[in-house]
Parts: structure tokens; sequence; C-alpha cells
């Protein structure tokens, strides 16, 4: 073959590769939106990725490489409510998110004395309840792996696939001799509230969580309390981490006149005034809050504050101001990302301050927000004596 017809091939190469690379540009700017707004950063990871497939002297996995570049992408917006979920977490987020969980049905904290896990709740129609474990019981091993492995390690044990089983080691409240459960993984509806009468016709309703169903879990429990004749109500949001506004303002709809109950603000400054319907439940409330009051949770009460609605009794809340939604990516990955800013009908975002309750009052110090009694609950008290106030 002479030079010329090496050149000829050459020029034909490199006109093969310009036109390849100017297509797949072509097709990422049609198929992919960021890709025309991002093209430094596209063709950067690509790149590298390139130099790595063929200069890498090591093995590596692709989709593993793939997601720790999208974690650091969400990392560098430097936003704590943004996040990435690689494909295989994304169901049970979603899950969770609709009013579903998977597991055994115990939920537990970390006890630093004992060093073990103390059962605070479990879960009705869940194995946990059908092999007798119970609030007060300490789970100290599962699955080969104990207590002196650490309390994540042990919740990474007892999780699993749905439909799975594994054996849980219990040490009963009663301090009776420990034994071995087969508890199954299931899907299972969420407790995210329940209410109970106190005394001088005092309901209190706690709500854990306003992921799907808070609602139609919190009206059962309003109305049960009502036909038992309740006529005053303290709602309990503390420990609540948040959930969906639409679970939320449906709830405060029960307590508000036709109102407006949140400003929505979008990066293009376009603003959405969600608001109650007329009808309003004028029954005394009180609603408690804490540290770990979160997102919906302080939302809620800032809300029945800012209207005069509630007593607002306990601590400082945390402090959120933006609205997350999910986005599915095209390998059935998602990002979370916060596409909104929330503010009170006053304006007010919470970001910075969280919300300062009306009543400002500490829980004992030695005091184990779980396994609280009423008579140890000293916002409780608080809450209850707000309504002579």
């Amino acid at each position: 073959m002479g030079k010329n017809e090496k050149r000829a091939m050459l020029r034909g190469a490199a006109a093969g590769a310009l036109g390849m690379l100017a297509f797949c540009l072509l097709l990422g700017y049609l198929l992919l939106p960021g890709y025309s707004t991002n093209i430094g950063t596209m063709l950067k990871l690509g790149q590298m990725l390139d130099i790595i497939d063929r200069r890498f002297v090591g093995e590596y996995d692709e989709a593993v490489t793939g997601d720790f570049a999208a974690y650091a992408i969400m990392s560098s917006l430097d936003d704590r409510y943004s996040s990435y979920l690689p494909a295989d977490a994304v169901e049970e987020y979603e899950a969770n998110k609709y009013g579903e969980t998977f597991g055994v049905g115990i939920q537990c904290v970390w006890d630093e004395e004992r060093q073990a896990a103390h059962v605070y709740r479990v879960l009705e129609g869940s194995s946990a309840k059908e092999q007798g474990i119970g609030a007060g019981d300490w789970i100290v091993a599962a699955a080969g792996t104990t207590a002196a492995d650490g309390f994540n390690a042990l919740i990474e044990a007892i999780r699993g696939e749905e439909g799975t089983t594994v054996e849980v080691t219990v040490a009963p409240a009663d301090d009776g001799e420990e034994y071995v459960a087969t508890v199954e993984r299931r899907r299972m509806t969420q407790l995210m509230a329940e209410g109970e009468l106190l005394a001088d016709g005092v309901g209190l309703i706690r709500i854990f969580s306003f992921h799907q169903g808070a609602e139609t879990q919190f009206r059962a429990a309003y109305d049960a309390l009502k036909a038992e004749g309740m006529e005053r109500l303290v709602i309990d949001v503390r420990h609540n981490g948040g959930g969906l506004v639409s679970e939320m303002t449906a709830i405060a709809d029960i307590f508000l006149p036709e109102c407006d109950v949140m400003i929505m603000r979008s990066k293009s400054g376009k603003e959405e005034r969600r608001r109650s319907g007329e009808q309003e439940d004028d029954l005394p409330l009180a609603v408690l809050v804490d540290e770990q009051s979160y997102s919906a949770a302080e939302f809620f009460a800032a809300l029945m504050q800012e209207y005069g609605r509630a007593k607002t009794v306990g601590a400082q809340t945390t402090g959120k101001e933006r609205a997350q939604n999910t986005f599915r990516l095209i390998d059935g990955s998602e990002i979370v990302l916060s596409d909104q800013q929330y503010m009170t009908p006053q304006g007010r975002a919470l970001g910075d301050t969280g919300m300062t309750p009306d009543i400002t009052v500490a829980l004992p110090e030695d005091a184990s927000f779980y396994f609280l009694t009423t008579d140890e609950d000293t916002q409780l008290a608080a809450a209850l004596a707000s309504f002579g106030q």
C-alpha cells in the first residue's frame, strides 16, 4: 500500500471517528436534555471513562463507577436534602414514601448502656408480632451477627429480601430466658398515626410520619376518640420525620377555615398557594414538637401556631424549607432533588431557624423518648396544662 493510500485511509478513519462523535453528540443532545447545557462536563466524564477503559490495569465495575459519579454530583450541590438512589434502593424508598415498609416489623433504638437493640414498637400484621416479640424486648443477635458487632451491623443482618426469613435472638423485657425466633421479611403498611383517650376528655394522637395514608389513619383515630367523648386534643409530631405535603395539609385542613396553608416557590420564582377548605373543627388543640420534628411535621406545628389555632409545646424544631421530588434516570436509579422552597402563609421560611414553640419545655435529661410513660412526659404535661391558659 502506497503512502497516498495510507494517508487517504487515515483521513477516512479520522473523518469516520469525527462523524461518529458528532452523531453521539447529536443523539445526546436530542435524548438527554442535560447534554447540551453541560457538554463540557459530559465530555470530561466520557474522556475519563475512556482512559480508564484503555489504561487501567485493574478491574472495575462500570455500574459501581456510575453510582459513585452520581453520588459525587449530588453531593456537590451542598444540599442536605438532595441525594442519589442507586437502582436497588429505589423500590424501598418509594414504598416508604407511599406508606409501606419492608422487614420483620420491629422498630428499635440502640441502648448504649446495655449494648443491644431495644424494641419500642412492633407492627400489626408482622411476623415479629406473630412470634411474640413485643415492645420492651431486646434484640441481641441476628443471622450470626451479634450486638457486639454494633447497631448498624445488627440492623443490616435483619434486613433482606421480601419473603425470606431470618433468625433473631430475643431477650424478653421481663428478663426471661433468651430465645431464637424465625421471622419473615414482609411488605406491610406503616403505622403513621394512633390515638388514645387520656383523662378529662383529652385525646392524644401521635403522628409518626406524613407518608401516604397518614390522613386516613389520623381520621380513623380522630373519629374513634370523638366517639369516646373527646373534648380537647393533643397532636404529637415529636420525632416525626415528615413526608408528603398533601397528607400534612389534608390533616391541617380538618382544623382550619378556608385559608392559605402553604406557599410553594419553584426555581423560576413561580408561586403556588395551597389552600384549605371551608369546613373547620373548632376542637381546642395543642401540638407537641421537638428537635426531631422535621419537614412536614414542623411545618404543621408552625401553621397551627401562625393561625392561632393551637398552643405549640416542646422544643425548637429542626429547620427545613425545601421540598423534594424524585426523578428517574435511564438505568432505573433516581435522584431526590430539592426543586421547591416552601413557606408559611405569612412568608416564613423555617430552614435557618426551625419553629419556636409557644411553650418551651425540655424532657428529663435521662428520659428515653420512645419509652416515656405519661407521668414522665413533661412536654405532654405542659400541653395538657395549656388548655387552661
